[in-house]
């Protein structure tokens, strides 16, 4: 007798309806994640935003109401993976669930690998992956329900060239982008669309790097036509 392996995931949620146009922002913040979450709220989605600060969420959803949007908060702390699944999976297990997620969540303070710990590690690899491949875990089944999804994850340059200053970002943006692909292949033949924007460069206010004119590339990526490749990039707009 064979014995059945184990596995830490929790059961799948009855998978309910898909809305093509409701974005789930997680990593929803100021700078990109508040970008991003406006230029999808003024095209007519709605969006749920996920962070850790109920408070935060709590302004940045204020912040759209001239979008005349349809803004829902999550709270949930992303360095927590089965709290994460738990928070994602009563999502989706209602109706009308996001057709759209981006995955926006990083954990960016400076560090360095001879002085970090095994506990820092861990908890940047939880926000910088295993969020993401817990995020398409719950949402893949309603998804390939409903024959359609879009997963779309914040690439960073320092997955090209790591810094020594910031080893655990570094890190962190070279495995999402591999999960991601692993996930776009798993996942193309269920409609579903995973692929890597990344960023190459350094995000401030009023230069090439503007969080809008970066969160309007998002918009352009989500609705291109035709089949996805593993990584878009920005501003270099040749996909590989």
């Amino acid at each position: 007798m064979t014995d059945t392996p184990e596995t830490n995931a929790s059961p799948e949620p009855a998978p309910g309806t898909i809305d093509r146009q409701h974005l789930l922002l997680i990593g929803a913040g100021v700078g990109l994640g508040g970008a991003i979450a406006r230029r999808f709220a003024t095209g007519g989605y709605r969006v749920t935003l996920l962070a850790r600060s109920a408070d935060r969420l709590r302004e940045l959803a204020d912040s759209l109401a001239d979008t005349e949007s349809d803004v829902d908060t999550i709270a949930a702390d992303v360095s927590d993976p089965e709290g994460l699944r738990a928070k994602l999976a009563d999502l989706y297990h209602r109706g009308h669930a996001p057709g759209l997620v981006v995955y926006n969540a990083v954990m960016g303070a400076p560090d360095r690998l001879m002085t970090a710990s095994v506990e820092h590690l861990q908890t940047a690899y939880s926000v910088d992956v295993i969020g993401a491949v817990v995020t398409a875990q719950v949402a893949a089944p309603a998804m390939r329900a409903a024959g359609f999804g879009t997963i779309l994850v914040t690439g960073g340059g320092f997955a090209d060239h790591p810094v020594p200053v910031l080893a655990t970002v570094s890190l962190g943006k070279a495995a999402l982008r591999s999960a991601a692909t692993i996930l776009g292949l798993d996942l193309a033949a269920d409609g579903i669309r995973v692929a890597t924007l990344t960023i190459a460069g350094q995000i401030v206010a009023d230069t090439a790097f503007d969080p809008a004119r970066i969160a309007e590339r998002y918009w352009e990526v989500v609705h291109a036509d035709g089949p996805w490749p593993a990584e878009f990039r920005y501003p270099d707009d040749q996909a590989t």
